[in-house]
């Protein structure tokens, strides 16, 4: 018995160690008492972190693992234990998965269990978790835009368990089923797997069968049957869900592509929907006081209104722009995220950027300004996985406005508002290699030709200052793509699996999709391609992409070079290393030169000014780079709205 509960104990301090760990990544002001002890206290919290991820990785390895790998059957007290260590991973406190994919790890091996010993009832409760699971996962990947494979993967998954789910509900089946509890999460879970159509390309096919499916859901919830079967089950709530649903459907100015038709059939549900919430209003309150308010289900109404043409263009606009207006706007129940952040993405959706008028460009600033606060005002420690994916569309649909916020300033606020470290990172990387292109300039100035609009070694040495801030702003963008895989970056407790490795490594070819979407940014777009790549090609990511080979050569070798030296020589933000000397490194550059970095590097980091440079970037400039972010924390957080 001793041994069983000091297992038990062990689950527990995992999960209680997450949660530390997720305080000390991200800590609040009020434990700083001045910016200059901003990234010292960041550097005491990451040592910490790197003990408990030694710990954690200690857990896993000797307890977790073996029961995951092993083919014998689970014992009942295994199954309880990893039960309830896989409920405690998703934290109430912070709204967030501690751990998402040693939850999915477990729960697929709870499933495996009870499939093999032929026990349904189980399976379809671990199977009701499995579900849920697998639409976090298709949420987290979806925002990879560059590789929409990982996220369809989940997305075909999730509809696989949908038709199981969808077979156990067949009547025959159905009755079969002799408990209660097992014919509720078939039930549920057969409305829940609609998740898994959302954001599909345009397609005919997908949006009948969407609309078929939502229409079978709003039949089960009149018959008789299963009224019968399941006397005690909810069943306002299941219509209400369904017709939720049916309202999101057309989300993003209607990307899927309904039909005339098929956007009327969409409307008149959403009208049924809102004359459900009236009937009921309190209710409904009551049930979903943190999700839905009257607000969210009159924008849907209103969008799908517009969409079949009962309403005009000018008139949704201006529904649109009195909502945003009304909005709570440090609100951040889901209801309130919707207000906050969807209704901006549906006013983009209505504009088209060659022609925006004044108001629409004055309405735009304010959006992105107000956007930028409210990911500063985000709840510390929680909110990021939900917002990630809303701010992700943001990106996909974001529009410059001459005199407004660029999609670089855009981009690089939010990063310090999601994770500061990341955005010290990008920073450094901007002023590392602003540096070391100053001096590779004044020693190979014939490297630049072909850049930032140069096509003569007579143009390089006319516009160096053009080519030193061309070189500043690729570097600074460098890693944009991982706004999208923040999460990941976040794992600090373990060590990463290999999945999260091949989610690591999608990062510059999405940066790359990001930044050419943009006049202001495209220029530096391959800069975020080629930054993981070697320079003679032979290794790195992404594999499709051959920096030796771009007229970027030069300013990604200086990306690349940056890149690494910051990482190797700072342990912010990284807990599996305490960080290399600026000789180290140079060592690792000698030993690598022609291989991993430009054969001109070894040689320019020697360089006398370069090593002051260095010196100074490493030191101060990097305290500098972190009172930056504690200013910026601080002045959003304060200013409120």
């Amino acid at each position: 018995m001793d041994s069983e509960k000091k297992i038990r104990n062990r689950y527990q301090e995992y999960i209680d160690r997450m949660v530390k760990i997720r305080r000390l990544a991200t800590p609040p002001l009020e434990e700083v008492s001045n910016a200059d002890d901003y990234s010292e206290h960041l550097r005491d919290n990451f040592i910490k972190i790197g003990q408990m991820a030694a710990e954690n990785r200690e857990f896993l390895d000797q307890i977790l693992y073996p029961i995951l790998q092993s083919g014998e059957s689970l014992t009942d007290q295994q199954i309880q234990e990893m039960m309830t260590f896989g409920n405690e991973l998703i934290s109430e406190e912070i709204l967030e998965n501690l751990d998402l994919p040693v939850m999915s790890l477990l729960i697929e091996r709870l499933v495996e269990d009870a499939r093999k010993k032929e026990d349904l009832p189980a399976q379809i409760r671990q199977m009701d978790a499995q579900i849920g699971i697998c639409y976090e996962l298709m949420n987290m990947t979806k925002r990879i835009m560059a590789y929409p494979e990982i996220s369809e993967h989940y997305r075909e998954l999730g509809f696989k368990m949908g038709n199981f789910f969808l077979e156990m509900l067949e009547k025959e089946k159905f009755l079969q089923l002799l408990d209660e509890e097992s014919r509720e999460i078939v039930l549920n879970n057969v409305r829940y797997s609609y998740v898994f159509y959302e954001d599909q390309e345009k397609c005919p096919e997908h949006n009948e069968k969407q609309l078929a499916f939502l229409e079978r859901m709003i039949e089960i919830s009149g018959d008789s049957f299963y009224l019968e079967s399941v006397p005690d089950f909810d069943w306002d709530y299941f219509l209400f869900r369904t017709l939720i649903y049916y309202a999101m459907t057309t989300e993003c100015h209607n990307s899927s592509g309904f039909s005339a038709e098929q956007l009327h059939k969409i409307c008149e549900r959403t009208k049924e929907l809102s004359v459900l919430w009236e009937s009921n209003k309190e209710y409904y309150q009551e049930l979903f006081p943190e999700v839905y308010d009257w607000s969210y289900i009159q924008v849907m109404y209103a969008r799908n209104r517009y969409l079949s043409e009962e309403i005009s263009k000018t008139e949704y606009q201006k529904t649109l722009i009195e909502f945003y207006r009304n909005r709570d706007a440090l609100g951040y129940r889901i209801g309130e995220v919707y207000l906050n952040i969807i209704v901006p993405i549906e006013y983009l959706c209505l504009l088209t950027p060659e022609r925006l008028t004044s108001e629409e460009s004055g309405m735009l600033k304010t959006m992105y300004y107000d956007m930028i606060n409210y990911a500063f005002h985000m709840p510390n420690g929680g909110m990021r996985q939900a917002l990630l994916e809303y701010y992700g569309i943001v990106f996909q649909k974001f529009i410059e406005v001459p005199s407004g916020i660029t999609f670089e300033t855009m981009v690089i606020r939010c990063l310090a508002a999601f994770h500061p470290p990341t955005y010290v990172h990008s920073m450094m990387v901007g002023q590392i290699t602003e540096s070391l292109c100053r001096w590779l300039l004044d020693e190979r100035p014939e490297l630049f030709v072909g850049i930032a609009g140069c096509e003569s070694l007579e143009e390089v040495l006319t516009h160096q200052e053009e080519i030193i801030r061309f070189a500043y702003h690729a570097g600074r963008c460098h890693d944009f793509g991982k706004l999208t895989i923040l999460d990941t970056v976040f794992v600090y407790g373990r060590k990463l699996m290999d999945m999260e490795f091949d989610l690591i490594r999608t990062h510059p070819k999405t940066g790359y999709e990001m930044l050419r979407r943009h006049i202001s940014t495209k220029a530096y777009a391959e800069a975020a391609m080629g930054h993981h790549k070697w320079y003679d090609d032979s290794k790195g990511y992404p594999k499709e992409f051959h920096a030796k080979d771009s007229p970027m050569k030069t300013i990604i070798a200086l990306v690349q070079c940056a890149d690494s030296l910051d990482a190797a020589t700072d342990c912010i933000g990284r807990s599996y290393h305490q960080g290399k000397t600026y000789e180290a490194f140079v060592k690792e550059v000698e030993s690598e030169s022609g291989t991993h970095y430009a054969p001109w590097l070894a040689k320019l980091l020697t360089r006398e000014e370069v090593v002051r440079d260095m010196e100074y970037l490493l030191g101060e400039g990097r305290r500098q780079n972190y009172r930056k972010v504690y200013y910026l924390l601080r002045d959003m957080k304060g200013k409120g709205l």
